[in-house]
């Protein structure tokens, strides 16, 4: 997602930057539609341990944890990966200016790490209810609880990257496997090409304008980059974990906007950075039940009404696991 004010491109000609304003217009636009056709109309479910449960309720923030703390941690660049396949592909072409930004894009990416340039904290949920592998992998081995967020909680309302970390949330649903991934890399990269080779035949009739040119495809590697590259690779996963049927509230920003709320919580001998995120979980029907482990102690579900009663929420109906574990 792309700032808006920023002006780091007002030493462009005034066609190359509106045409990198196309381009970045183009993008959010495709990443709102994206996100309206995932907008969920059922209750969303967040499987955790008791601590995080209280927390999260007590202080109606959620917990947003480092994407390199996942059960997977290497899908972010499971999906890079195919991006990157995907550039090369685009790229083998007669058309040099498509060829000049495919190859640009591949070779920054090899030159940097971009999990070294952005930070990014994700809150999982599951359109699953009552799921007996989200029980295992994430409810405390069925001891913990699972929240059912409503639907208006997740309506996908921003396109543009906030200054303030803790309020740049994003939300969208995670694509699994390879032909899926690699189609959604593939619209961008051709869009991208697509740009530059229109700008560069029309404008580059003198030697003195390479130097423009240049930096005109710097400029839009730079927002495929921020924008479509890094929620691609932040919204796919391999299809073994297609079962999960996962929705995601995204956080990304630079890292040292993240240096004053960024908190740290030990899990066994694990270290797991995560930020907290404010969400208006108070207003009547914006958590729609709270399921208890089929695991957790006999009084679970007499323990969770009284510290909802004590936390001021409107009555929420508290249930009991029926997965058998």
């Amino acid at each position: 997602m792309t700032d808006p004010y920023n002006t780091r491109y007002d030493h462009l000609p005034r066609k190359a930057r509106a045409a990198v304003s196309g381009f970045v217009n183009w993008s959010q636009k495709q990443l709102l539609k994206e996100q309206n056709a995932t907008t969920p109309v059922d209750a969303l479910y967040h499987y955790t341990s008791g601590v995080p449960f209280r927390s999260i309720l007590k202080k109606q923030q959620i917990w947003c944890f480092r994407h390199l703390h996942q059960r997977d941690e290497t899908e972010f660049e499971y999906s890079l990966q195919i991006a990157r396949e995907e550039m090369r592909s685009v790229g083998w072409s007669k058309n040099p200016f498509q060829r000049s930004i495919c190859c640009g894009l591949d070779d920054m990416l090899e030159a940097n790490s971009l999990v070294d340039t952005f930070e990014f904290y994700l809150f999982s949920l599951s359109k699953h209810r009552d799921d007996h592998q989200q029980w295992l992998e994430y409810g405390d081995a069925g001891r913990g609880f699972a929240i059912g967020f409503a639907p208006p909680l997740f309506q996908p309302d921003k396109d543009t990257l906030s200054d303030k970390a803790s309020e740049n949330l994003h939300v969208g649903r995670v694509i699994y496997g390879e032909p899926a991934t690699r189609a959604r890399h593939r619209c961008g990269i051709e869009k991208a090409a697509e740009v530059v080779s229109r700008y560069g035949k029309a404008h580059i009739k003198m030697p003195r304008d390479k130097e423009v040119l240049l930096q005109f495809i710097h400029a839009i590697e730079t927002e495929f980059i921020a924008s479509q590259l890094v929620w691609n690779c932040l919204t796919a996963k391999d299809i073994k974990y297609a079962n999960e049927r996962e929705v995601r509230y995204v956080i990304m920003n630079l890292p040292g906007k993240f240096d004053d709320i960024r908190k740290q919580l030990k899990i066994g001998d694990r270290i797991k950075h995560y930020v907290e995120a404010d969400l208006p979980l108070k207003e009547r029907g914006n958590i729609k039940e709270i399921l208890i482990g089929p695991l957790a102690p006999k009084d679970a579900e007499v323990k969770a009404r009284l510290f909802l009663k004590k936390h001021g929420y409107p009555t929420i109906r508290v249930v009991r696991s029926k997965v058998t574990l």
